[in-house]
């Protein structure tokens, strides 16, 4: 390491140097911890780490099968490999459990690894044997003897929308969360997905919500953080930096890692998916991509809408073909078809029907929001600090950091002033606390720009 490269880790050193102080000579002389094996904190974490192992391993034999480009992606398909089936064929699901649909799509997955003869089938049958044990006897052990459910919810949304709904999902069906959301038209891909993971562990018929569901989150943006292109300094540095900031902040590690509402799953999905057509491989990934892309349309507010806008940005600057659109764009296709032929609210319709309502309301814009979104922003200081930080590596490389990262900046710039408008013109009388959520569902989407500015910082940027 020359000198100059030495003074500028010394910097960046002393850059991330508050985020440690604060955690480990102001937070921790302050916290009582229990560090008895018996800690349910604890089993949630060891039960996270061997969804994650489960996730990692499918997804290896999914990225082998198909010649995808990274663990992340086919991970990603996993997940939605399941609701995208559900909503194609929601005229013949809606008749079954929902435990049709996971084994049905488990079995294709598993055919897939068979005539595939990269993939170990030995190796599959063990692993999804193991896990169909541990689901009958090793889980059904630990939840008898430890409590592994949270009592009460912090958020509200929680317990008034995204817990009956999953319960609803994971009792019955997905046809039946559709019918039965007391929110109409919200979009249900993270609903299911809690669904579908707790089927992988519970054999009860009754849904418990568990932690590690979510835990798991923070294992597999660790392997995001490993596969994205860049020094293994810069991502060592910005794992560790990630790690104390979520250990420090609670608010975030709750929505994040906690939270039924799963933000943490929202971007992680479209950080990865974002990334991966940057750098995608082939015209098969291109194509899965622009298709995972689209269903993030059942996702959340911003990621749904800046997920199809994007979609038609690249097929506008042809970098996608009319396919690989057509492809993205079903997902609006088969909602509305799904919503004339079985009877079921459209989704994001009701959304429509409030803005409309809310321009003829007397008070057009509330100015005063601006500040109250950036004082409830700042009060979660860990992450501010982080954000601040990336900022300045960031400025001090712009020209170049923006350059690569063009699009990326802009969505998250244009997420930021979404957020703004909605809260000062739209929802000028609506609790902002929400806001931090909202400009959060894009973080995943900060960390390859992070890798990247710290590395031009450090004079170490490969080619990516």
């Amino acid at each position: 390491m020359n000198e100059l490269k030495s003074k500028k880790f010394l910097i960046l050193l002393a850059l991330f140097t508050p985020i440690f102080y604060n955690y480990f000579f102001r937070l921790i002389p302050r916290e009582t911890r229990n560090l008895s094996l018996d800690n349910p904190d604890f089993i949630n974490i060891g039960l996270g780490v061997l969804f994650f192992i489960f996730l990692f391993f499918i997804g290896n034999q999914i990225r082998i099968s198909l010649n995808l480009s990274s663990l992340s992606i086919s991970i990603v398909l996993y997940f939605f490999s399941f609701f995208i089936f559900d909503n194609y064929f929601l005229f013949i699901t809606r008749f079954f459990n929902i435990k049709f649909s996971f084994l049905f799509v488990n079995l294709a997955w598993i055919l897939i690894f068979f005539i595939n003869k990269k993939s170990n089938i030995y190796q599959v049958a063990a692993v999804f044997s193991f896990m169909y044990l541990f689901r009958e006897f090793g889980f059904e052990l630990l939840y008898n003897n430890f409590d592994l459910s949270p009592k009460t919810y912090t958020v509200p949304d929680e317990t008034e929308v995204w817990l009956p709904v999953t319960k609803n999902i994971f009792a019955n069906n997905y046809f039946y969360g559709l019918e039965t959301i007391t929110h109409n038209g919200y979009g249900l891909l993270i609903a299911y997905i809690n669904s579908i993971s707790s089927v992988i562990f519970l054999k009860s018929s009754s849904f418990i919500f568990f932690p590690f569901i979510k835990n798991v989150f923070y294992f597999l943006t660790l392997l995001f953080i490993y596969e994205i292109k860049g020094s293994d300094l810069s991502k060592l540095v910005f794992s560790i930096s990630l790690t104390i900031v979520t250990l420090n902040s609670h608010w975030f590690r709750y929505i994040f890692f906690n939270s039924m509402m799963l933000e943490s799953g929202v971007s992680y999905f479209f950080g990865v998916i974002m990334y991966s057509l940057m750098d995608v491989s082939n015209k098969r990934e291109k194509y899965i991509c622009s298709l995972l892309l689209g269903f993030l349309f059942f996702s959340k507010q911003f990621i749904a809408g800046l997920a199809i806008l994007y979609l038609i940005y690249l097929y506008i600057k042809k970098e996608l073909d009319i396919f690989a659109l057509s492809l993205g764009l079903t997902s609006i296709l088969i909602a509305a078809l799904n919503a004339i032929t079985l009877k079921v609210d459209m989704t994001w319709r009701n959304y429509l029907s409030f803005f409309d309502s809310s321009w003829t309301d007397e008070r057009s814009y509330n100015l005063d929001n601006f500040q109250n979104i950036i004082n409830q922003f700042l009060i979660d200081k860990p992450v501010s600090y982080l954000l601040f930080v990336l900022i300045l590596l960031y400025s001090l490389n712009l020209k170049k950091n923006y350059s690569y990262f063009r699009d990326f900046s802009n969505l998250i710039f244009f997420n930021t002033f979404l957020v703004f408008i909605l809260y000062i013109f739209i929802w000028t009388d609506v609790e902002y606390g929400s806001s931090y959520r909202y400009l959060m569902n894009i973080f995943h989407l900060l960390i390859p720009i992070y890798i990247y500015s710290i590395d031009n910082f450090l004079g170490d940027n490969k080619k990516i």
